[in-house]
């Protein structure tokens, strides 16, 4: 295991397109972009858990046996393509403590790492010893890891749409589109009853988030941290419209029938439209 580097002077150098090399010339790095990943959740447990900060890499089926405890109901990835990167905050005196990877982008020369950390202090903690972590499958590669602490994203879009009696993998469409990179949800079912944001694909493909956010009808602006309903979603298996828009943590959501009921202004049916047209375009994306 080694040690988690946090280094921002460091993990700036990626942000440059030529970095120096042992021989004193300029080595051109390319351009930054995103780099495809998605979520790992295992329900195993490490064997030994880590007393200080620390990220693993996992690049076969024989260092997950030696670091985990079995699990046979989590496939794992194809270790000749893939590798499970983990970043463990080690021990913390309560339940109120987290650590989540943020993003993850690369030159042609390292791959940065951007997480956030969650710390103490929310009602109803509980004080016992605990062990944040989070794990992603990352493609393989050879560049050296940088790693970077950002902030938790709290400006975001969410658009989605549903289809209770229905099966396929079209029934549940969802994307999260941030400033800088966009997710796919692909194992969300029984909507709006529960919404599985656990399991999520960060695309390569960055989004116009302001530009789509430019789109957004001034009747959904003013509801400003509260939920509406427009129609009756999927009353009668037509489906539903989903936007849900977190501005500086302040969550807005909306379900909107698909059909043009009454109660939606010609803003908010066009608008609806936009949501639609996002989600097709995202999915040739995916």
């Amino acid at each position: 295991m080694k040690k988690l580097i946090s280094i921002m002077l460091v993990a700036l150098s990626l942000y440059s397109c030529s970095d120096p090399i042992e021989s004193g010339e300029p080595q051109n790095c390319g351009s930054v972009r995103n780099v495809a990943f998605e979520s790992f959740n295992y329900c195993g447990q490490l064997k030994e858990n880590p007393t200080k900060a620390i990220y693993i890499t996992i690049n076969s089926t024989e260092e997950m046996q030696q670091k985990f405890a079995a699990c046979a109901a989590v496939p794992l990835p194809d270790f000749t393509q893939k590798r499970i990167l983990g970043l463990l905050a080690g021990p913390k005196p309560t339940t109120g403590y987290d650590i989540k990877i943020v993003s993850v982008i690369e030159d042609d020369c390292q791959i940065l790492i951007q997480y956030s950390e969650k710390t103490s202090g929310a009602v109803g903690e509980t004080p016992t010893t605990t062990y944040p972590a989070d794990y992603v499958i990352l493609p393989k590669s050879t560049k050296p890891l940088l790693f970077s602490k950002v902030n938790k994203v709290v400006d975001y879009a969410i658009v989605g749409t549903y289809f209770k009696e229905c099966t396929g993998a079209s029934c549940y469409q969802f994307y999260k589109i941030e400033n800088y990179k966009v997710l796919q949800y692909p194992k969300v079912s029984n909507f709006p009853v529960q919404f599985n944001q656990t399991d999520y694909k960060a695309l390569i493909f960055k989004d116009d988030y302001a530009g789509f956010l430019a789109k957004v009808p001034t009747e959904i602006k003013n509801l400003k941290g509260t939920s509406k309903t427009y129609g009756l979603p999927d009353d009668h298996d037509q489906g539903g419209v989903y936007f849900e828009w977190s501005l500086g943590g302040v969550v807005t959501k909306v379900y909107l029938d698909n059909d043009n009921t009454a109660d939606q202004t010609a803003e908010i049916i066009a608008f609806k439209n936009v949501i639609k047209n996002k989600i097709t375009e995202l999915k040739t994306k995916s």
